[in-house]
């Protein structure tokens, strides 16, 4: 073990790389392996990883002695780029072992860098919108008003950030506000596709990395994780469709 870092602050490291793994939407075959090799790499007897999708739970041994940390995900988010970063810095830390005050500097820099401009999540929501109203057979009218609902959708699902709202309220919100808007949208053009448009746009509330993860889960054995993260999905699921059923009731 390098004589610049501790047993202590390798644990600390090592549990907050795969905390941030874990929140951004990484797999939990690759955050136990993370910090596991993390770990290793600092020359620890044993390392012991248990994660499920809310929680992650470290414990590394030194010449008998073993100390733990457990870190609670409260809000988790898709943030593939993130978690390439952490992928990168968790690779370095096993080639070049670098010191305490190194490796906080780079999770701070990873955290605070700005991946890409505010508004591209705006462009990306009506990109997606747009698109898939022309995947599942609409014309452009469809496309134009998935392209605006999908927009104005990423303003409802940062409304609900900013409230704190739980995912199924969140989701259910999104769901209800999409319906809603489109509906709308068809007052102005009584010749549009409704279901192909409401279907397009609700493609943006659809857990597809959570449901990829949860399968990748099971091939990787873990059962336990593979299994929660298959009722969270269950539970988005309901949340959207309860809230395209309350919309349903608006005539």
């Amino acid at each position: 073990m390098s004589e610049n870092i501790t047993q202590k602050e390798i644990l600390d490291i090592a549990t907050s790389i795969g905390y941030y793994i874990l929140k951004y939407g990484g797999e939990i075959n690759r955050v136990e392996d993370t910090v596991e090799r993390i770990g290793l790499s600092y020359q620890m007897d044993a390392v012991h990883v248990f994660a499920i999708s809310s929680t992650i739970v470290v414990t590394m041994v030194k010449n008998g002695n073993a100390i733990s940390q457990t870190r609670r995900v409260h809000k988790l988010e898709t943030n593939l780029e993130r978690v390439e970063q952490y992928n990168a810095l968790s690779r370095e830390i096993c080639n070049n072992n670098l010191s305490y005050d190194v490796l906080l500097e780079r999770i701070k820099q990873i955290e605070t860098n700005i991946s890409y401009p505010f508004w591209v999540s705006f462009l990306a929501y009506s990109l997606v919108g747009g698109s898939f109203a022309i995947f599942f057979g609409g014309g452009i009218k469809e496309c134009i008003v998935g392209f605006i609902v999908g927009f104005l959708l990423r303003f409802v699902m940062l409304a609900t950030d900013k409230f704190q709202a739980n995912p199924f309220f969140a989701n259910a919100t999104g769901a209800a506000a999409t319906v809603i808007l489109i509906k709308i949208a068809s007052l102005l053009l009584p010749t549009l596709n409704v279901q192909t448009t409401t279907i397009s746009v609700l493609m943006l509330l659809v857990p597809g990395v959570l449901f990829t993860n949860c399968i990748r889960d099971f091939v990787a054995t873990d059962y336990t994780a593979g299994l929660s993260k298959i009722v969270e999905s269950i539970f988005i699921a309901t949340a959207i469709a309860l809230g395209v059923g309350v919309s349903m009731l608006w005539r």
